[in-house]
């Protein structure tokens, strides 16, 4: 229970990370608060929590409008008297060539993936000031930290959330606050579904260091990490989750299982 008292938002939490960050913070003794656009979802997602004996509560988000953000703070605040960690994990992302993006497609990335976490960080900021700590937690991408075909635009949002992250942590330590963003490599779920076909997600295994897919316990098992005592020390900081995928230096079709290690 190493996050008993503490209180979390979670954003975009109704699905994917954000539901499996979710769950994991109420299982180490985390208040959560399940925020969601999709707030039929966040309701399930909060009394499944309430189920297994943690305590939840769902509200409604949208995280580009402002409003809708400093509604969901205060929700938080009137239902657990604290707001101690934020995790901005609310995304819309879609992947092609560059000719084929549309521009409405790019201001709806860009207001979800990079405009939302930059508000929600507005709005937590002065609760956490007052109670002298909090961590803010955003959720990245390995895109940003290494080239991938057919995600301009996608890349472009990751890679100025950590900017973000990097900027915030300077401003907000004094306060007491940490800022990092933890950077997934692909990783199973429904929107990674509709992106990725059998042989991408293969392409994807055989590039990776540690020769598998990630899970979804693997990114929540971080961000559980970030939120703790443990990582009291840590901020300004781009973690990758990505068994290795950023840094193999592998061309495509090559399987790391398969080349030989010899010894001297």
């Amino acid at each position: 229970m190493i996050l008993a008292g503490e209180v979390a938002l979670v954003t975009g939490a109704a699905q994917g990370l954000g539901r499996a960050i979710a769950l994991a913070y109420a299982q180490a003794g985390c208040r959560v608060m399940v925020a969601d656009i999709n707030e039929a979802g966040a309701r399930e997602v909060a009394a499944e929590i309430q189920a297994g004996g943690g305590e939840a509560e769902a509200t409604l988000l949208d995280v580009v409008d402002a409003y809708s953000g400093q509604a969901a703070v205060q929700a938080t605040l009137q239902q657990f008297n604290s707001l101690s960690v934020l995790v901005n994990c609310a995304v819309f992302a879609k992947y092609g060539p560059l000719d084929e993006i549309e521009s409405a497609v790019i201001d709806r990335m860009l207001s979800v993936g990079l405009k939302g976490p930059l508000l929600l960080s507005q709005s937590v900021a002065e609760p956490m000031r007052r109670a002298g700590r909090g961590v803010i937690i955003n959720i990245s991408s390995v895109v940003a930290l290494t080239g991938v075909a057919y995600s301009s635009a996608y890349a472009s949002l990751k890679g100025g959330l950590d900017a973000m992250t990097r900027a915030l942590a300077v401003e907000l330590g004094p306060m007491g606050i940490r800022v990092n963003s933890l950077a997934p490599s692909a990783i199973p779920s429904a929107m990674s579904n509709a992106n990725l076909d059998d042989a991408g997600w293969e392409e994807r295994r055989r590039r990776t260091a540690l020769g598998r897919i990630g899970t979804q316990d693997d990114v929540s098992a971080a961000a559980l990490f970030l939120a703790s005592p443990a990582a009291a020390f840590m901020t300004g900081v781009v973690l990758p989750i990505d068994g290795g995928f950023s840094i193999a230096g592998m061309v495509p079709g090559v399987d790391l299982a398969a080349v030989g290690r010899t010894r001297d």
